[in-house]
């Protein structure tokens, strides 16, 4: 069976990711599509704006066939770790084909690329500007830039290109024969409004977090829905997610921050200082550096709210993916669920334990706690509810 991998976030979902999937049903109609989606915490360190149940109707509403959650350990990771869980999830479903959006398609450059990536001398290069203090993602990109390759540049100067290699890079160590089907992106990946017909996601969160309408940026198929979603309260009101964390950075010493994912170089005792401000935003602001991005700062405050160690995250970039959690499904997508793969599908998440390892079971508690916080943060307090991954089945769409 042929199969097209998509690995997204749909943050909110909108219609650039309609595109994108109605491109791919147009270009291969008999492959199945199958994504691969972030769950209740997003790569940008924070909650996903919508559940991750709602999202993933949303998708199989608008061409998708089967959705399935990526754990947090791998959705809350740097774009290199992100991409490593996806692909092993790829491979360990046996789907033969991924898909990307990316603001180039030049295939034979971002091979080249994600092969210069493990060299000697890019590692050497990438080693001697992280310790200079820039980020990974920084440091890459200036490393990558000694090859003087001009269709390398564009790969490296691009948001979305730059998380495309690294799904390439990974895909090299751990699902070789997989194809590849970039798809050309026309907007904006960090624009912060709604002045484009594809906008970015982050307009689009912005927009719903300040009372704008999102209606013409949203296929017809779902917009009552996602509209309802927001009458209801039914997303996450940000400020509550940053007392959270800002009430857990004070009361943690620098030693207990230690033991936390991404906390290392004597952080702990700046970031305690931090606390001391009034507000999250002010923390942050205090810490932020060349090394310790925004991005990476909100990760790490995800790490503390969830309770995610150094010890786990090693585990899980060692072991991979425990399971493939079922969100929302259709008739196309019910024929490949018959198929037995290397990790179990989980559709009864009170039943998952008796199938899992016992880091399959700290990887089953850590996306239970993900979705408790991510609904503790939503504006409608009804909607507040905790365990509800205990509740939920996965969706047939018809």
């Amino acid at each position: 069976m042929n199969t097209i991998g998509i690995i997204c976030e749909y943050n909110p979902f909108h219609n650039g990711h309609a595109h994108q999937l109605h491109i791919l049903a147009k270009q291969s109609p008999q492959s199945l599509r199958i994504c691969i989606m972030s769950g209740a915490f997003v790569q940008r360190g924070e909650p996903a704006l919508f559940s991750k149940f709602d999202r993933a109707r949303w998708a199989v509403c608008n061409g998708a066939d089967v959705v399935i959650e990526l754990p947090a350990l791998f959705s809350l990771g740097s774009a290199q770790y992100f991409a490593t869980g996806a692909i092993r999830m790829v491979k360990a479903l046996a789907i033969d084909t991924l898909s990307f959006g990316t603001e180039t398609t030049n295939l034979a450059a971002f091979q080249k690329a994600a092969r210069y990536i493990d060299s000697e001398s890019t590692q050497t290069a990438l080693r001697t500007y992280m310790q200079e203090g820039l980020s990974y993602s920084s440091a890459l990109r200036k490393a990558l830039m000694q090859y003087q390759n001009s269709s390398i540049d564009d790969i490296i100067s691009s948001p979305n290109a730059v998380l495309g290699l690294e799904y390439i890079r990974a895909a090299l160590t751990y699902h070789n024969d997989l194809h590849y089907l970039p798809i050309l992106r026309t907007s904006d990946h960090h624009a912060p409004s709604v002045n484009q017909n594809l906008p970015s996601g982050t307009a689009l969160r912005r927009a719903v977090t300040e009372g704008e309408s999102i209606t013409s940026y949203i296929p017809a198929t779902i917009s009552g829905d996602i509209r309802q979603q927001i009458q209801q309260g039914h997303y996450v009101d940000y400020t509550r997610y940053e007392d959270m964390l800002h009430t857990l950075s004070r009361r943690m010493t620098p030693e207990a921050l230690s033991a936390f994912g991404d906390f290392s170089e004597g952080i702990e005792p700046l970031w305690s200082r931090a606390a001391l401000q009034p507000t999250w935003k002010e923390s942050i602001d205090t810490i932020k550096s060349k090394r310790y991005t925004y991005a990476r700062l909100q990760r790490m405050g995800a790490y503390l709210a969830l309770g995610i160690t150094k010890s786990s995250l090693h585990e899980s970039q060692k072991q991979g993916p425990q399971y493939a959690r079922l969100l929302a499904f259709n008739d196309r997508g019910r024929q490949w669920l018959q198929q037995e793969y290397n990790i179990p599908i989980i559709q009864k998440w009170a039943k998952a334990s008796a199938l899992l390892s016992d880091f399959g079971r700290t990887m089953h508690h850590i996306d239970t706690i993900a979705t408790d916080i991510q609904s503790l943060c939503f504006r409608n307090p009804s909607m507040r509810k905790g365990h509800t991954d205990y509740t939920y089945t996965p969706q047939y769409i018809r």
